[in-house]
């Protein structure tokens, strides 16, 4: 996200924004995996899960927006 805010056309910040939404969807499954091999427990994945739900949402907002806007 940091180095997306360096990025001089809203092109290539949108771009480096959508490599983070990307890492954010790796993080959630690996946070499956971890709840299903019993390293993370449910109350712990599940915040978590909803955690990263709620940066996606805010990163695609911030990519629509530069995009649109």
């Amino acid at each position: 996200i940091a180095e997306g805010f360096e990025r001089l056309s809203t092109k290539e910040r949108a771009r480096f924004w959508s490599y983070a939404k990307g890492s954010v969807g790796e993080l959630r499954t690996q946070i499956h995996i971890g709840h299903e091999i019993g390293y993370i427990t449910e109350d712990k994945a599940g915040r978590w899960l909803s955690e990263s739900e709620q940066l996606s949402r805010m990163l695609a907002t911030m990519i629509k927006g530069i995009q649109h806007g």
